[in-house]
């Protein structure tokens, strides 16, 4: 037939394909992405493919992290990646400017209470941030 309509054997083959109806793996898969899209917005897009993996099979799905893992890849779904808190203080950016080196790296003072040190350092808690001050004399 293909020798009579003078096409590639191949090119039917493809032409074929392309316009016959979606398998069962292709509609099985479209089902999926639309499940793992609604848990990643569940997420506010925070969730990776492991979490989207252990929330699906907690679910009752039966799919694996890699099938998980491509069918977010293809739908563009990327996870989100928080920051680390990274303090910083004023002085730092330079709005208070930074305090002038008065002992000149000379830590044993000619008398008491003469030079004093001090630093603070955030430390987080689950009820929010503390802060530790200290002060040396």
């Amino acid at each position: 037939m293909c020798r009579q309509l003078g096409v590639a054997r191949s090119g039917f083959y493809a032409w074929r394909q392309r316009h016959q109806a979606p398998g069962k793996r292709a509609a099985e898969n479209a089902r999926l992405t639309a499940k793992i899209e609604a848990v990643f917005q569940e997420h506010r897009g925070y969730y990776g493919s492991p979490r989207i993996h252990r929330e699906l099979r907690a679910a009752g799905h039966r799919v694996g992290r890699h099938r998980v893992a491509r069918l977010m890849q293809r739908a563009a779904l990327r996870a989100r990646t928080r920051n680390p808190f990274r303090p910083c203080s004023k002085a730092s950016r330079g709005a208070a400017g930074v305090a002038e080196n008065l002992l000149l790296q000379d830590f044993q003072p000619p008398a008491p209470n003469r030079c004093w040190a001090g630093d603070i350092t955030y430390i987080r808690t689950t009820s929010g941030w503390r802060y530790l001050a200290v002060s040396h004399r």
